[in-house]
């Protein structure tokens, strides 16, 4: 049983490398991408970064992005590399906690992380979710098998992830207060059933049982120094951008205030149900699967499911209340709830018992991830880039109740999304500078103020003025002197009273509601 377990796990992490690297630049990047891409670039390119609290999250990707970019070249596969990996990491992760999901837990949790069509569309995307994510989890990894062995390599696994999740996103507050609310009711439930089990009532008594629970976990004095040597090296290093602004080390603390002070003001505000819908909609094998886990926890859950138990619905609730939602921060939840989903599995196979029953399982199992993992190709391949977000389970029932999450598109992965057709502006573009005479200079003027991530796609050229408006007329005409002219939908007006100039194609799609039209001066201009 151990081996055929191992096989599959090992398959599982086979799987998770396929949906996260295959075709990896099929999807145009992201409005956010692509600003994480100007940031990167200027740190490749001039050795410059300096941590912005106000706008932007943690240095961590820009710096271990730098490595594959050095090591790539300046691709598509280079940016969404780590990403990626991070995202495989999160399976591999499991693997230290093997003893407590057990011989069918381990690799059902595995797969469950490898197909969430949630887990997927993100570790394909440039941006920070993912790499938070596994850090989460590994900071439980580490801490769980350093209560077990005392070795310091598991306590340092907990100090490096950590320290990455800090410098990674701003909201690593949350989650930490999280886990440790988690941690802390974990430790009140299991002594207070034990305290039922054997007749007492004492208050006393509950404090010295969680006391005693409490001790036991402790790491010694050197280890406690080590670990926190780990941290503050990544924290010192990564935020003062190697010495060279060491203010982003205070930054760092001014950019929680902000976050907690704005975020409730601005945009992508959605109501309490909105994680809930998104679930439903699109990862309900992992949503059955965690309420199953949760009946199996609350009558004889463990210390460790008791607290990964609370770690999940806690983060759901925090992340529910905070008006402030967009839905790749689903991604520190569907985590956990992959883990629990381990537990529920594992639970079944040994309620099972005869082969009959577990045959059923082993079924219903497969069942599952047969569609979790065909919504995951659907997503993630085939509607990419579907800003109706269509997909999901029994749409048409969902539809015909005018159930939320199936009549607003907002309820999705794809939030925002790059067009496809983006890319074929994109193309045009190149064809045109292609075309250009040898002696005039290619200049590109973007007029358009709706122009992201077209600065990672126009990178090769040093020509490029992304102004995001037009030129003030004079003489009632624009003064543009670059050939090639990027703008939005909505200036077509204006542009089209410039003397010399003219559409060259049909408009392109950037997202919805926004239309980019390409112009070029006529060759005898």
């Amino acid at each position: 049983m151990r081996s055929i377990s191992t096989a599959i796990f090992l398959l599982a992490v086979l799987l998770s490398a396929w949906f996260r690297v295959s075709e990896i630049g099929i999807k145009p990047f992201h409005h956010d991408e692509g600003v994480n891409s100007f940031f990167l670039l200027n740190l490749a390119r001039s050795g410059d970064y300096q941590y912005n609290p106000e706008n932007y999250h943690g240095p961590s990707l820009y710096y271990l992005t730098l490595l594959s970019l050095r090591a790539l070249g300046e691709t598509d596969l280079a940016l969404r590399f780590w990403p990626a990996a991070f995202g495989v990491l999160t399976v591999l992760l499991l693997w230290p906690l093997r003893r407590q999901l057990g011989r069918v837990g381990t690799p059902a949790a595995a797969f469950f992380v490898a197909v969430s069509p949630g887990l997927v569309y993100y570790s394909r995307d440039f941006i920070h979710e993912t790499i938070f994510g596994a850090c989460s989890l590994g900071i439980v990894a580490g801490v769980v098998r350093y209560t077990e062995s005392k070795k310091f390599l598991w306590l340092g696994l907990a100090a490096a992830s950590f320290g990455l999740m800090v410098t990674t996103k701003e909201t690593v507050v949350v989650n930490v207060a999280v886990m440790l609310a988690a941690l802390g009711c974990a430790l009140l439930w299991e002594a207070a059933r034990d305290m039922l089990a054997q007749g007492e009532g004492s208050p006393a008594a509950l404090v010295r049982r969680i006391r005693a629970a409490g001790i036991g976990t402790r790491p010694s004095l050197d280890h406690t120094l080590a670990a926190l040597i780990v941290i503050l090296s990544i924290y010192v290093f990564l935020y003062s951008s190697f010495f060279k602004h060491p203010q982003g080390m205070i930054d760092f603390l001014r950019s929680i205030l902000h976050w907690t002070s704005e975020r409730s003001s601005r945009d992508h505000v959605h109501p309490f149900t909105y994680y809930l819908g998104i679930l439903f909609k699109l990862e309900l094998p992992l949503l059955a699967g965690a309420l199953l886990a949760g009946v199996f926890v609350a009558l004889r859950g463990t210390r460790f499911w008791l607290f990964t138990a609370a770690w999940t619905l806690g983060t759901f609730l925090a992340y529910s209340l905070i008006p402030y939602k967009t839905p790749w921060l689903l991604v520190g939840l569907l985590i956990p709830m992959a883990v629990v989903c381990g537990h529920a599995a594992e639970q079944l196979w040994q309620t099972a018992a005869r082969t009959g029953p577990r045959l059923l399982v082993a079924l219903l199992l497969a069942t599952a991830l047969a569609f979790a993992g065909r919504l995951a190709w659907q997503v993630n391949f085939a509607k990419h880039d579907d800003n109706t977000n269509a997909s999901g389970y029994f749409p048409e029932t969902g539809l015909k109740l005018k159930l939320t999450p199936y009549t607003d598109s907002q309820y999705g992965y794809v939030y925002a999304q790059t067009d496809r057709d983006f890319l074929f502006l994109v193309e045009a573009i190149r064809k045109q500078a292609e075309r250009m005479p040898a002696d005039k200079h290619t200049g590109i003027y973007v007029a358009s103020p709706d122009y992201w991530p077209l600065p990672w796609y126009l990178r090769e050229y040093d020509q490029v003025a992304f102004v995001g408006q037009l030129p003030p007329a004079h003489d009632g005409t624009l003064a543009i002197s670059q050939p090639i002219i990027v703008a939005r939908a909505d200036q077509r007006e204006q542009l089209d009273r410039i003397p010399g100039i003219h559409a060259a194609t049909q408009p392109f799609t950037l997202r919805p509601g926004v239309e980019l039209l390409l112009y070029v001066r006529e060759a005898s201009e």
